[in-house]
């Protein structure tokens, strides 16, 4: 009996998309969002909701924002948050996900695309470092202002 890799769907939702994409975010996060309101966020150009469905499931996600930079004509993908369901864990689709990211990313010829994680969450590391992600300054530190 053979194993056969399952066949990965990748879609970047848009504003008609407003209604699974407040299914999404509900299934991944018990934080129901109106369809208008995700209606809205799917209108911006510079964020992408990207989805992964395996056979017709949703599989998991990836959100990620283009961030203009203000020394020049420019944008940089910013990778917010990606989540893979459980039982869809060990798959590929957290690299699918990324591998889609960045293609969109150099299609738009921003400069670059990253990500922050914990040194401790090692399935992100092992995702970024495993898709070609690099460390460029191990000694930068995350500051927040919490609000």
């Amino acid at each position: 009996m053979s194993t056969s890799t399952p066949l990965i769907q990748i879609k970047r939702l848009a504003a008609p998309d407003h209604n699974l994409a407040a299914e999404l975010v509900d299934d991944f996060s018990s934080a129901a969002q109106p369809p208008d309101h995700m209606q809205r966020f799917l209108q911006n150009p510079d964020n992408y909701l990207l989805t992964a469905t395996i056979n017709g499931a949703t599989a998991g996600f990836l959100l990620a924002h283009a961030l203009d930079r203000l020394k020049e004509d420019a944008q940089k993908m910013f990778i917010y948050e990606i989540e893979v369901a459980k039982q869809y864990r060990r798959k590929g689709i957290g690299r699918a996900l990324i591998r889609h990211i960045v293609a969109l990313a150099r299609q738009r010829k921003m400069l670059s695309a990253f990500v922050l994680t914990n040194r401790a969450n090692n399935a992100a590391v092992e995702l970024y470092r495993a898709t070609g992600a690099t460390v460029p300054n191990d000694d930068d530190v995350l500051f927040e202002y919490r609000l």
